[in-house]
């Protein structure tokens, strides 16, 4: 794996589940590798914060876009680590949902330093000028594997 690499969780429980079904993807949660065995997320409770990769043992695949630079790399680990510490965006997750489940988008500004778990990595791509989901504003797990500047490339 690379820095800036992004794993995609087919998740386990009852919240992961009603994501998938939601968004009829396997993925319900999204993350992005900046290095030493580490994960950056955001992930509900909890503030932005890492994870080591052996907490998604046997859920997570592993997507890389093979375009990018190493500065690139390193941008999108410098956005990501800026990022730890803050708050996960709830009201986009209900945005969302709504999108999914009633093909509405509804229009919605993203509080400074708040995201859902793809709206993290979807950001730190941005950072470095590389938008995976284009005319996508706030894409999800299930849009970035549908990303065509991403490849997957192992299953962990």
């Amino acid at each position: 794996m690379q820095i800036g690499d992004i794993g995609l969780d087919k998740g386990i429980g009852w919240i992961s589940k009603t994501i998938e079904d939601f968004e009829h993807s396997q993925y319900s949660h999204a993350t992005a590798y900046v290095g030493d065995g580490i994960l950056i997320e955001a992930d509900g409770f909890d503030p932005t914060g890492d994870a080591p990769i052996t907490k998604y043992k046997n859920q997570l695949d592993i997507y890389t876009c093979e375009s990018l630079t190493e500065v690139q790399r390193e941008g999108i680990k410098d956005f990501l680590q800026g990022q730890v510490g803050t708050r996960y965006d709830f009201l986009l997750l209900i945005v969302e949902a709504i999108r999914y489940s009633m093909h509405i988008v509804l229009p919605y500004k993203e509080p400074f330093k708040s995201h859902i778990c793809s709206t993290l990595v979807a950001d730190a791509y941005k950072a470095v000028g590389v938008d995976l989901c284009q005319g996508i504003k706030y894409p999800s797990p299930a849009d970035l594997s549908q990303s065509k500047l991403l490849k997957k490339i192992e299953s962990l």
